[in-house]
């Protein structure tokens, strides 16, 4: 697999409804082969940049391009090279976990053979293998594992996850990191959201943070955080990433005489 630099390069890009701008000029790249956290704050258009980025959205302006290639909705071929898990998760709840793997592998131009193993080897590690219930009877924590084997399923080179470990119970998220971890160790690239920011600072080589309305704030390496004065931002020292996160987009204090 020949893997360029750069894995992903936003340049100004603009995503509006209407009046309200949800994205504004935003421009970041992300290196290959790392663990990327896009970090920001309730409403600050995180969840609006991953959908430009894997074509869920139109960009209302501005320019993507993913693995060296010019990338928008109508880019096919780039879109079978990328994983997505949505924050709304987009299954298909009438079907079961096999029917939804077997149909999302075929679609990313798996053979018939490669898919079957695949959804069989993906149950049985994330212990789906009920086949009894249709995904809208799944809990929460079942529905977003059968959104991560589909992220997956097709060995992408860049994946995009959106909250992708809320709800997951412990043994499910170490599952998932062990695989992310081995994603990135292959050359690929993991682009991911979180509100968990201990879970970023342990998993994560680099971090975008943005505040709204979608504007990039900080970007950098936070691989040092944990020894003294780590990064240096605006004279004040940081070793770790939630003070510097709370710093960036504004911390809030209220005191509560009754509590």
């Amino acid at each position: 697999m020949n893997v360029p630099t750069e894995a992903i390069r936003i340049t100004n890009l603009v995503k509006k409804y209407g009046a309200v701008t949800a994205v504004e000029n935003l421009s970041l790249t992300v290196p290959s082969g790392i663990m990327f956290g896009f970090l920001g704050p309730n409403g600050s258009g995180k969840s609006t940049t991953i959908g430009c980025l894997t074509g869920l959205l139109d960009p209302t302006s501005g320019q993507i391009e993913v693995l060296g290639e010019r990338f928008d909705a109508n880019s096919a071929g780039l879109k079978r090279r990328m994983g997505v898990m949505p924050e709304t998760l987009g299954l298909f709840e009438p079907l079961r976990a096999h029917e939804f793997l077997a149909f999302v592998g075929r679609m990313y131009g798996l053979d018939e053979a490669t898919t079957r193993k695949r959804v069989t080897e993906l149950l049985d590690a994330l212990e789906l293998t009920d086949s009894s219930k249709v995904l809208g009877e799944y809990s929460t924590g079942m529905r977003k594992r059968v959104a991560f084997a589909a992220a997956v399923i097709h060995s992408p080179e860049v994946l995009f996850l959106d909250e992708p470990f809320e709800s997951i119970d412990p043994a499910g998220v170490a599952l998932m990191k062990q695989w992310l971890h081995r994603f990135t160790e292959q050359g690929r690239t993991v682009f991911m959201t979180s509100h968990v920011l201990e879970t970023v600072e342990r998993l994560c080589q680099e971090v975008a943070i943005i505040a709204v309305p979608g504007k990039l704030v900080w970007q950098g390496d936070i691989t040092t955080f944990g020894r003294e004065g780590a990064i240096v931002f605006d004279g004040q020292e940081y070793d770790a990433l939630e003070p510097l996160f709370l710093r960036l987009t504004g911390e809030r204090r209220v005191d509560l005489n009754w509590l």
